[in-house]
């Protein structure tokens, strides 16, 4: 059947590895075994001969290149080794040779060894190498899965996220993320609306990335419903992502955010203060709005929201829930997305880099 780019998009659900695919998985593992040491040239020609369909081979090799990392290493290593090695073209196998030789005896390399480390870089040059011994296949599976649903949520034009249980943290750290989401009850469940990267008309690569960091929270969610309407450039699709699927274990963040930042400072700023971090959600109607601080200044109790990106319509409608719930509040939003703020209103904080305490105390 052949449908038409403005029809209605069908849904369907984003096909994901599970325990059904570990067998083949296994076989490529195998070649990767067996290569190790060899570039990965040699080891993707040994597997387009294989039986196995090229597009999960590479799912599968791309999962692999994720867990191992080492990037950055590898080419400062290679830059180094061409730095030393490479000049004006060696003509003849012995002036060749010596090159390898000065610069084995520099850096206490091999001479054979400085010859495979120079393009260490190279992603088809560099050699298969496994320092943790053979990889999981699970564990294969389960970064795929996220790459899978990584590439789509980064051509989205909105999701739907539906949470049974527990999804605070999620919301916490999708806005950590700055992303433009919105949150309201559904019966026994929290729904989520999050706007997607085609949706915006600058930084769209940016808050992409955004988007995708926050899809490894999934591997924690007992019961989820996400569904993403996206585009890969042959017209709108609706895909569906339902447990159970594997997932990588979540990995705790690091830095702390912009609003934990502020706390610390406003607290050494004005120590008579009361800054509660996290508090609890403002609700009116269906509608859930989650502040990242509470402060309590000259006996006045104010909310503060960090907001990374933002567009006019995002920034009205936050107002407009708070101002329905009654509840005063400042919004800090970024400078750099200034065309989408109105100077003149007074519960908008705009700031550019870090979110000076000093700003925030003169606007309370």
């Amino acid at each position: 059947m052949i449908r038409d780019r403005h029809d209605a998009p069908e849904q369907r659900d984003l096909r994901l590895y599970d325990a059904t695919d570990i067998p083949w998985i296994a076989t490529v593992v195998d070649h990767v075994v067996d290569a190790r040491g060899q570039p990965w040239r040699i080891l993707r020609e040994r597997l387009e001969h294989s039986s196995i369909r090229a597009p999960r081979v590479d799912a599968i090799l791309g999962a692999l290149r994720r867990v191992l990392g080492g990037n950055a290493e590898r080419a400062r290593i290679a830059r180094r080794l061409r730095g030393v090695v490479l000049g004006h073209a060696a003509l003849d196998s012995r002036q060749r040779a010596a090159r390898l030789d000065a610069a084995s005896q520099l850096l206490g390399i091999d001479p054979p060894e400085v010859d495979q480390l120079m393009w260490i870089d190279l992603a088809s040059e560099r050699p298969v190498s496994l320092p943790d011994g053979r990889p999981e296949e699970r564990r294969l599976a389960a970064y795929a899965n996220l790459d899978r649903i990584q590439r789509a949520v980064r051509r989205a034009r909105e999701l739907r996220l539906v949470v049974w249980g527990e999804a605070h943290e999620l919301i916490r750290t999708a806005k950590r993320h700055g992303l433009l989401v919105t949150v309201s009850r559904g019966g026994d469940a929290t729904v989520l609306e999050i706007v997607g990267p085609l949706a915006l008309f600058h930084d769209t690569g940016v808050y992409g990335g955004a988007l995708a960091g926050v899809i490894p929270l999934l591997a924690d969610l007992a019961r989820f419903e996400l569904t993403v309407h996206c585009d890969f450039g042959y017209g709108p699709s609706i895909l569906r992502i339902v447990p159970p699927v594997l997932l990588p274990p979540v990995v705790p963040r690091g830095k702390p955010s912009l609003a934990a930042s502020l706390a610390r400072d406003l607290a050494k700023a004005a120590p008579a203060l009361i800054i509660e971090r996290d508090p609890p959600p403002i609700a009116h109607a269906t509608a859930l709005s989650f502040p990242d601080l509470a402060i309590e200044h000259a006996a006045r109790r104010t909310w503060i929201e960090v907001i990374g990106f933002a567009t006019e319509q995002y920034l009205a409608a936050q107002l407009a829930r708070y101002a329905a719930a009654g509840v005063p509040v400042i919004l800090c939003v970024h400078d750099k997305r200034r065309d989408t703020v109105t100077d003149d209103d007074p519960r908008i904080l705009r700031f550019h880099g870090r979110l000076a305490a000093a700003a925030v105390l003169t606007r309370l």
